[in-house]
């Protein structure tokens, strides 16, 4: 039998595992895939405390594309489950129902200021679109200055670490899924059609947490003939004379000798753009321009603190959600309230997230800090008492969320038309595309880039790749 070419893949989460499953189905190239860590997945991975499990993360499932729904149906069918949502959010002093609800927030809040915002909105709908938009800008023009003032500009700031002003407005276009005041009412009045979403009322879940869908897509992509090789770090990419790429290299023993090659005919990326840029790349002059430019795209790094508490559930919320400047945390979520069977009946899981950019103070805090600040914390909201928790867990998440600054734009045209130049190297996912999304569009990528791969030669398909690259900006968050 003929060996077919290698193409090697860095990063085994689901947009790496996606391009393996489907390059190997086209059996022209035989996927190779290299993971760092000891598990597959990426960030869709799940960890397991005091004999329970959670998610790195709330992974549920919900996508309005076909291909997406139908690969993962066939994948994990019939432990895919359907949950009815519920959410909560945190408000001067009260849970209120999430998304809002105009007359619960008018109860709570008072009929002056809903009449304010109100006033607000309809001055915001008025005004003229600035020259260049930003994320404050439209936010202020979608539901008017009070509004903005009173929640969204503190949330905003807490949660991307940064003033709102200096924010893109691909920020708002992409990850604000509440819409505007017009919106909110509307939903009220007629309800919501397909496609058109700004929150979910249900959405699937594989029964076993991340780790099982991650499982499902590693077995079909293992039996499509790829390759799965976990502990295997990616340092460098060697180049040939002619600028191809032509072995992934691991890092150099600490005995000593060369390092672990890997050679190939394709390569495919899914590592922070700032990392293949201005690491793994070598220091080519052609290259200079985009490795600055990489250099200063920013991710948010994410502290995930799992609280293990004596008591069945703590609500019937999947999500919860703390917009008050004072709480360390942006969000909460409950495993058990995804599927029952990921704890027993006397205890659950909490999980807090902090969102922080490298260097932060914040991030520079100690685990146990970190657990005792947010179990006071939390314990103040009235959702639990500090005595219920028998033990925290802190982990921490690198590259979480792609940071839309307002030059961002900029600097991710100046790294991609460089790779480009790289005619067997295509970069994609969440972090190797710079963009903000959920694990049903990086799948999707995965499934892109090998579909041009299977269908063109190579250098056409990584032309045609970056073509299109803009495309994926399209795609919309629903939470």
């Amino acid at each position: 039998m003929t060996q077919r070419p290698a193409a090697i893949i860095i990063g085994a989460g689901l947009a790496g595992l996606a391009t393996a499953l489907r390059l190997g189905e086209g059996r022209q190239y035989d996927p190779v895939l290299l993971e760092r860590e000891p598990e597959p997945g990426g960030l869709a991975r799940s960890l397991h405390l005091s004999g329970m499990t959670t998610d790195l993360g709330p992974h549920r499932i919900h996508t309005v594309l076909p291909e997406v729904r139908r690969l993962i149906e066939r994948l994990t069918a019939p432990s895919l489950m359907c949950v009815a949502r519920t959410s909560h959010i945190y408000l001067r002093g009260k849970y209120l129902s999430y998304p809002p609800a105009p007359l619960e927030m008018a109860l709570h809040l008072g009929p002056l200021r809903m009449a304010r915002f109100m006033a607000g909105f309809a001055a915001g709908r008025l005004a003229p679109a600035p020259a260049e938009e930003t994320y404050e800008s439209l936010m202020r023009r979608a539901f008017g200055g009070p509004l903005y003032e009173f929640l969204l500009r503190p949330y905003s700031a807490k949660t991307w670490k940064i003033d709102p002003a200096e924010l893109h407005a691909d920020t708002a276009r992409v990850r604000v899924s509440a819409g505007s005041l017009a919106k909110m009412v509307s939903r009220m009045l007629r309800g919501e059609r397909e496609g058109e979403e700004t929150s979910l009322k249900h959405f699937h879940y594989v029964r076993g947490g991340a780790e099982a869908l991650v499982r499902h897509f590693c077995d079909e992509a293992r039996a499509a003939g790829a390759r799965l090789e976990l502990g295997r770090s990616v340092a460098a990419l060697e180049l040939d004379e002619a600028g191809r790429v032509r072995a992934a290299l691991g890092a150099a023993p600490p005995e000593g000798g060369p390092p672990e090659r890997h050679p190939g005919e394709l390569f495919i990326s899914t590592a922070p753009l700032p990392l293949l840029l201005g690491e793994m790349l070598p220091g080519l002059p052609w290259l200079a321009e985009a490795r600055a430019a990489a250099a200063g795209l920013r991710y948010l790094d994410m502290i995930l603190v799992f609280l293990i508490v004596r008591r069945s559930a703590l609500s019937k919320d999947q999500w919860l959600y703390f917009p008050e400047p004072h709480l360390i945390f942006n969000r909460g979520y409950e495993a058990k309230n995804f599927d029952p069977s990921l704890g027993p009946e006397d205890r659950t899981i909490l999980c807090l997230e902090i969102t922080v950019q490298r260097g932060d103070a914040l991030g520079r805090e100690t685990d146990e800090a970190l657990v005792k600040t947010a179990t006071a914390q939390i314990a103040a909201t009235g959702l639990l008492a500090e005595r219920e928790v028998e033990r925290g867990v802190v982990y921490r998440l690198p590259y979480a969320y792609p940071l839309y600054t307002l030059d961002y734009a900029e600097r991710l045209r100046h790294a991609l038309d460089a790779l480009r130049r790289i005619p067997n190297l295509i970069t994609t996912g969440r972090q190797g595309l710079f963009n903000h999304n959920n694990m049903d569009h990086s799948i999707y990528m995965g499934l892109r880039a090998a579909d041009l791969l299977n269908s063109l030669p190579a250098e056409e398909a990584v032309a045609r790749w970056y073509d299109g690259a803009d495309d994926f900006k399209t795609m919309r968050i629903v939470d």
